[in-house]
């Protein structure tokens, strides 16, 4: 493996995302400017200025004209990816937690967090609509939570989204027909969900948690069919392009570890296999817990944000790619 290190944030990472092509590295933290990067070679193309408080979320287009970004500053923010111009700004009542854009790129979604009397809420609206985009105007969708919704997640075209609450269930929403969820999972997590991503065909969505596992679901009716544990809290997951293989981080939270090994703290990346749950290898390479885990499209690049304000981009080398697990 041949890792680099990426320093543009000076505070934790949030969110790390690669664009389709795989060209282009996108990430978001807790200082106020998400970066974008060449993967290739590390370097930093640029920050989208605008942003007053922590960007806990990003998306991008299909074809990486339009990125989308949930921020603490109570607002979300579309960006035309390649001037860096914020294009629009659509505030909220409390701070936006999760953002997620459809498959055509043209409806996003994104969910509030419960402060005071407002409840958390998830909204879907459409991007080419200047009426849904503007300061009070009304999204397609909408629907509210007594807990925070802390994960949203495109799960089928632009038909059908999967968000993740505080409190560890997970639900789906068909936005065509009411706001009533269409499916529901409360018993394979017991406490927070901390991501949501869909595995690279459609067919499956990885949950991770706070309660040390991740679980990979049917992205049809959110049906548990593997669970994957750790020895600490689950922060982010997410499944190889390539090969049946997921890959999950975490860590205990720093505070807690500040005078012990850094091994203690199981601050390393690990993989599992995907059909038997079992850990085959795990890199290192965080000071602290891993917050966000994104897959290369090409199966061959693992890119990580930790609590340690670096991003990762380890490369795999030619013997994890010519592995075969032994049955």
């Amino acid at each position: 493996m041949r890792p680099l290190s990426l320093k543009g944030h000076d505070r934790a990472l949030t969110r790390v995302r690669f664009n389709r092509e795989g060209d282009l590295l996108f990430s978001a933290g807790k200082n106020k400017a998400p970066c974008v990067w060449y993967t290739e070679n590390g370097e930093r193309i640029g920050t989208y200025e605008g942003h007053n408080g922590v960007v806990w979320d990003l998306d991008m287009s299909w074809d990486t004209k339009r990125m989308v970004t949930a921020s603490g500053d109570n607002s979300i923010k579309v960006w035309d990816v390649e001037t860096g111009e914020c294009s629009d700004t659509v505030n909220q009542p409390t701070p936006a937690r999760s953002i997620t854009l459809s498959f055509s790129g043209n409806l996003v979604g994104f969910s509030t967090l419960k402060m005071t009397k407002n409840l958390s809420s998830l909204c879907v609206c459409d991007i080419r609509d200047p009426e849904q985009m503007k300061e009070g105007g009304e999204p397609m969708f909408r629907s509210t939570f007594d807990h925070s919704v802390v994960m949203s997640l495109f799960s089928s075209l632009d038909e059908k989204i999967t968000v993740g609450n505080e409190n560890g269930m997970i639900l789906q929403y068909d936005i065509r027909n009411s706001n009533e969820p269409c499916a529901t999972n409360e018993t394979t997590h017991r406490f927070g969900i901390t991501d949501l991503q869909l595995s690279p065909d459609g067919a499956f969505i990885i949950s991770s948690s706070k309660d040390k596992t991740a679980a990979l679901l049917d992205v049809t009716n959110l049906k548990q069919l593997k669970q994957y544990r750790s020895e600490r809290p689950v922060n982010s997951a997410c499944v190889s392009p390539i090969r049946d293989h997921i890959v999950l981080g975490g860590g205990e939270d720093a505070m807690q570890v500040t005078q012990t090994a850094v091994s203690a703290g199981h601050f390393e990346a690990k993989l599992y296999h995907m059909v038997f749950e079992e850990e085959f290898a795990r890199f290192k390479g965080h000071f602290g817990p891993i917050n966000t885990l994104a897959f290369h499209p090409e199966g061959n690049i693992i890119a990580s944000g930790g609590e340690d304000g670096y991003v990762r981009v380890q490369e795999l080398d030619s013997e994890y790619l010519e592995f075969t697990y032994d049955y």
